[in-house]
């Protein structure tokens, strides 16, 4: 997990440059932008401007800046209109030849209009853990009262089979 020079064919690397998808807040260190398949209503990336693979390999500055691009996704998150950001994304230019399912999809969910109860951030730190796109991207995922049945675990269900702690901490409770 090295560093690498910025790949003129990495999407966040564009991203990160302004040239694909809008970035919606930013900083010295870091672009933030929504995710053109999101998971759930405010799904965002945020992206360091270098290069870099892992979050490991965040110099002292990108470290002071990370929290500020967290906090700062959440301020446009939160005063931001979902539906009409998922409307106009069906119709963006730049997205007419990609899948448009999960924007749909997320169009319909009940709780599109309604405010964050709470949020996952999580980032796939090699691709043993699940990333797909050599550049660091953290996520910032939006969660709502009843997006999942039982929400319990969190990100420990990403290994669904030992996921479950709750269930052996209640037996030795009896």
């Amino acid at each position: 997990m090295t560093s690498s020079p910025p790949a003129h064919n990495c999407h966040f690397c564009r991203i990160a440059a302004g040239l694909a998808d809008p970035i919606i807040y930013e900083n010295r260190s870091f672009v933030v932008a929504f995710d053109t398949n999101p998971v759930n209503p405010g799904h965002t990336l945020v992206i360091p401007r270098r290069h870099v693979v892992s979050l490991f390999e965040l110099d002292e500055s990108e470290q002071a800046d990370y929290f500020d691009a967290i906090h700062g996704a959440r301020r446009v998150i939160e005063s931001t209109d979902m539906a009409a950001l998922y409307r106009d994304m069906l119709n963006r230019p730049d997205l007419r030849e990609r899948p448009k399912g999960h924007i749909e999809n997320v169009l319909k969910l009940p709780f599109l209009d309604r405010r964050p109860d709470a949020y996952t951030v999580g980032n796939n730190d090699g691709r043993a853990a699940g990333r797909s796109i050599d550049h660091l991207h953290v996520i910032l995922l939006p969660r709502f009262q009843g997006d999942v049945e039982d929400p319990r675990g969190g990100i420990r269900n990403v290994i669904p089979d030992r996921a479950k702690y709750h269930l052996h901490a209640q037996r030795e409770i009896k």
